[in-house]
């Protein structure tokens, strides 16, 4: 028994105590807060670590540490080890298995999107609080768990302050200072450090990178289960299940204040949570809302930090999550064209056939299967083709279902009531969508996060949603109530149908298109006409329809609907149907939910079974990128080939072309002759400029990147750009284009003031742009891009895309098709971008700019890329677009003998400014340029390097960034 002390002076103090708005105010709160809050602030830790050493966020570190204190419980309680080895030990354990899980499931996802990442450790999460239940199930619980022994507890007011929270404040600051030292102070902590911060740099210094990550996860566990430890027997009677995530968001406010980078703000910001924590719970109408404070306390610190809160622009290891499209030659084959149809309706008569062969009970527990599908297949729309990761898909569900269900209940019209519920729950999807505009990936999968537990905590508990539970209504189809457990399942059914087919024609269509361009290569889609923000907001209020009518669909199956229909945990659970099942298949989740849910539905699997299940979809997510979805996908494929090779169709040649290794298309004849007669722009009236840049000032911080640039260019004029790097040449593009905004100046484009205006807007007015380095859409076929080129002309609508109509997808594959002949591109038609070499990707945006029929084309640093021997092609190629079209084009170019005799008048800038303007020869003669390029004034110099056929090379002159004939290699 802990001694209890008597402190008459701090008694004292504690009198001092007032109340405002309900919310208690007193010294004895604001200590426990700051107490709780130091404790948070080592969980905060953790997660810094991880995040510098592996760039995602670990979400099982919280689970990790409810490991680590059912360890202690066991030790402690069970086995009788006295309590403080048994904290040690309990440490230990955490610390080995955090590192195991870098070790043997983070190494195996480099190079894959850090969302798989997250998936995974989700995953882990889940299996990691079953086997804390397996090993002991009675520890870890706020009321039996272990106290510290040896200190003493006093009263504060009439606050006690237990044995717990002493133990924060004494042995917080020793681990905080602890692990100051060593990360600052130690060569090992030092070197932690270092490979956080840049592995390659660490490499070059003989640091070992992994293992010192390995090492970064092994302390971020232990300070991990430190903390479980002593906030478990604060935390009452909580439940497990919530105990992990809880204490999970609750470390991520103060990381996530502290950019995920900083540990002294991080604890400093986590004291700041603690203390906010005790002020809502203080009011008993606030009591439950304390993840929903925290949640909008990470959205507003995410939003305002572009690293962390803007969109990431991830290009790397994204596997194709549609399934490649069949050959054309195939579709001619009934065997084929048929064959999804065939499966498709056998599937559905045996699900069908199924509910006259079971028990009511048994179609309830299908129903509920069914309802699981339904939200899964939401997230396959959003995760699977935009790439957002959401971890409050079944909060909407929740609020589908109580909405839903009140609706029903005050109209009395079954149909009336779920178009409400999902109206209402595709409104709080989109409502989420709003920041989602710049939060993405890490950001976004916190934020969910956030409103999954705020809508379990506090938003079902309203009297208005579902209080203390409330009794659903069933349907009635022509006078008969689907009141049986099999009429139910039959009706779920026919919604999960009706789902399937408007998500499927949805991801097939060009509006699912769009939406893997912004998530390949958000930029580029934008300059490609595509609007980002609105194709965001669309897909997010269209999944939480989905999610909303799986809530429903759940709800009005049950008897009586309480909040505990609709678990934070549940949000974890249809992330996995839909990976387990696999993102590449639009009926993947419905795959997912026949085994994650299904399964434990119909057989008692314990927790030994619930375990291996987990541990089962962890396997699927590590080894099997594409899920079992890519099994099918991979078994569909063979057989379509098989079907094909019968009928005589040459497979190689269908699927890769005539030729495995085809020659680059700037070796081939180009046809620009006749190319879009009617869209030959015409000149100003009176001769005015098509695009004029008056004055136009950028500055970063303390940079200034331009400074007061003017320049303009008449209708079918080329204008080239030169300077050595760091001129501002690609900060002015990106100004013209709109992508960034000026400090100063104006844009002006065709007689308007286009300085307001959004990259796809100037887009769609014709004003388009390049990119340095030609990435484009890395999991886009060839011909893909070319239809997505086309949106500026025919832009994909949503309610077309449900319907699945196709009539124009077919006019877009037709002009592809002209397309991909006249640039030599025909042989990679079936190509993803990802596949081809930079000289062929640089083919293929020019392609795709010709589909834009840009009226001034931004051009920047074509020849990257491209081998010096076909400069000259790629020369006449742009003099041949001109020819046709009629186009502008603005260059910028290293290559000073292309870009001298592609453009007509050349503009130097140095330093963010203009220091020259006039023909190629009297630009390159200009003694500023010289100056610029050789740090000299020589006018001799200048004039001999003319002469020569350019600037001096790199090796005649060390300062010169510019050659005049770099060698690229492609």
């Amino acid at each position: 028994m802990s001694p209890v002390l008597e402190l008459p002076h701090v008694m004292a103090l504690t009198d001092l105590r007032f109340s405002l708005a309900g919310f208690d105010f007193g010294v004895d709160r604001l200590v426990l807060g700051l107490f709780a809050g130091l404790t948070y602030g080592l969980l905060a830790i953790g997660l810094v670590l991880v995040y510098r050493s592996s760039r995602f966020v670990n979400f099982a570190h919280g689970s990790i540490g409810v490991f680590g204190a059912s360890v202690l419980g066991l030790l402690a309680a069970d086995w009788g080890v006295p309590y403080w080895l048994s904290f040690v030990l309990a440490m230990a354990v955490a610390a080995g298995l955090a590192a195991g899980i870098e070790w043997l499931v983070v190494r195996r996802l480099t190079g894959r999107p850090t969302m798989i990442g997250m998936i995974a450790t989700l995953g882990l999460s889940q299996f990691i609080l079953i086997f804390a239940l397996i090993i002991n199930a009675d520890g870890v619980s706020g009321f039996t768990f272990p106290r510290p022994p040896g200190l003493p507890q006093f009263e504060l007011g009439s606050t006690t302050i237990s044995t717990p929270y002493v133990a924060m404040v004494v042995l917080g600051p020793v681990l905080l200072v602890a692990l100051a030292w060593f990360l600052r102070e130690h060569r090992v902590g030092v070197a932690i450090r270092a490979a956080a911060d840049d592995e390659d740099a660490a490499l070059l210094e003989g640091i070992p990178a992994r293992r010192m990550a390995t090492l970064a996860w092994a302390i971020a566990g232990a300070v991990a289960a430190f903390s479980a430890m002593l906030v478990t027997p604060t935390t009452a009677g909580q439940s497990i299940d919530t105990l992990g995530p809880d204490i999970l968001l609750k470390g991520l406010a103060g990381a996530v204040i502290a950019r995920m980078s900083s540990i002294p703000i991080a604890v400093v910001a986590s004291l700041g949570v603690g203390v906010l924590e005790q002020l809502l719970l203080s009011n008993p109408d606030t009591r439950n809302a304390v993840p929903l404070a925290l949640g909008l306390v990470i959205v507003v610190a995410l939003l305002r930090q572009p690293a962390l809160g803007r969109a990431a622009r991830e290009r790397v290891g994204w596997q194709r999550i549609v399934m490649t499209p069949l050959p054309v030659e195939y579709r001619r084959l009934w065997a084929v064209r048929w064959f999804p149809r065939v499966m498709g309706t056998t599937l559905v008569g045996g699900a069908v056939g199924l509910a006259y062969v079971v028990s009511n009970s048994t179609a309830s527990a299908m129903t509920n299967v069914v309802g699981f599908a339904l939200v899964g297949l939401s997230v396959g729309l959003l995760t699977g083709v935009s790439g957002q990761l959401s971890l409050g898909q079944f909060a909407y569900a929740g609020i589908g279902a109580a909405v839903s269900v009140h609706a029903v209940e005050n109209t009395g019209s079954f149909v009336l009531g779920l178009a409400a519920g999902i109206a209402a729950a595709a409104a709080a999807s989109a409502l989420v969508g709003i920041p989602a505009m710049r939060l993405q990936g890490l950001a976004l999968a916190v934020s969910t996060l956030a409103l999954a537990l705020a809508t379990t905590s506090w938003l079902l508990r309203l009297d208005s949603f579902l209080g203390f539970g409330v009794q659903p209504a069933k349907p009635t189809v022509f006078g008969y109530a689907l009141t049986m457990g099999v009429d139910y399942y039959l009706f779920a059914l026919l919604m999960l149908v009706v789902a399937t087919w408007l998500v499927g024609n949805v991801r097939h269509s060009g509006f699912g298109r769009t939406l893997q361009a912004i998530r390949d290569n958000e930029d580029a889609a934008r300059a490609f006409t595509v609007g980002a923000r609105m194709r965001k907001m669309q897909v997010f209020a269209v999944s939480g329809a989905v999610a909303g009518l799986g809530g429903a669909v759940i709800g009005h199956g049950q008897t009586q609907l309480t909040v505990n229909s609709f678990p934070a945990s549940a949000s974890i659970d249809v992330v996995a149907i839909a990976v387990v099942g696999g993102l590449v298949l639009t009926g993947g989740p419905i795959l997912g939910a026949i085994i994650l849910i299904g399964i434990p539905s119909m057989f008692t699997l314990g927790l030994a079974g619930s375990a291996a299940l987990s541990i089962g979809w962890l396997l699927v997510v590590v080894l099997l990128p594409d899920g079992l979805g890519g099994l099918i996908a991979r078994a569909r494929d063979w057989w379509a080939d098989g079907v094909a090779r019968r009928a005589g169709i040459d497979v190689r040649h269908a699927r890769h072309g005539s030729d495995d290794k085809p020659v680059s298309p700037l070796s081939s004849t180009l046809r620009l002759e006749g190319l879009r007669h009617e869209g030959r722009h015409e000149p100003e009236p009176d001769g005015l400029p098509v695009l004029s840049v008056d004055g136009v000032s950028r500055r970063f911080g303390g940079v200034v990147a331009v400074d007061g640039v003017s320049l303009d260019a008449v209708q079918g004029e080329i204008v080239g750009i030169i300077g050595p790097n760091g001129a501002g040449k690609t900060t002015l593009f990106e100004i013209i284009a709109g992508f960034t905004a000026p400090d100063g100046g104006q844009v002006g484009y065709a007689g308007r003031d286009v300085t307001g205006r959004t990259p796809e807007q100037r887009a769609r007015l014709g004003l388009v742009r390049s990119f340095q380095d030609a990435a484009l859409f890395g999991t886009l076929t060839v011909q893909e891009t070319l239809m997505l080129a086309q949106e500026r002309l025919e832009p994909s609508r949503l309610w077309t895309a449900m319907m699945g109509a196709r009539e124009a997808e077919q006019r877009k594959e037709e002009k592809a098709a002209e397309l991909l002949e006249r640039m030599a591109l025909t042989p990679f038609a079936r190509r993803q971008i990802s596949e081809l070499s930079t000289g062929t990707r640089r083919v293929v945006e020019l392609a795709s700019l010709l589909a834009l029929e840009p009226r001034v084309l931004l051009l920047d640093e074509p020849s990257a890329g491209i081998a010096q021997s076909e400069s000259e092609s790629l020369g006449e190629l742009l003099h041949g677009i001109r020819r046709e079209l009629g186009t502008t084009m603005i260059v910028i170019e290293h290559d000073l003998p292309l870009l001298s005799h592609l453009c007509d008048r050349m503009v130097a800038m140095n330093l963010g400014r203009v220091v020259a303007v006039g023909t190629p020869d009297e630009v390159r003669e200009h003694p500023e340029v010289v100056r610029s390029y050789l740090g000299t004034d020589e006018s001799a110099i200048a004039r001999s390097a003319v002469r020569a056929g350019g600037l001096p090379s790199v090796a005649q002159t060390p300062l010169d960034p510019l050659p005049a004939a770099p060698q690229y290699h492609p």
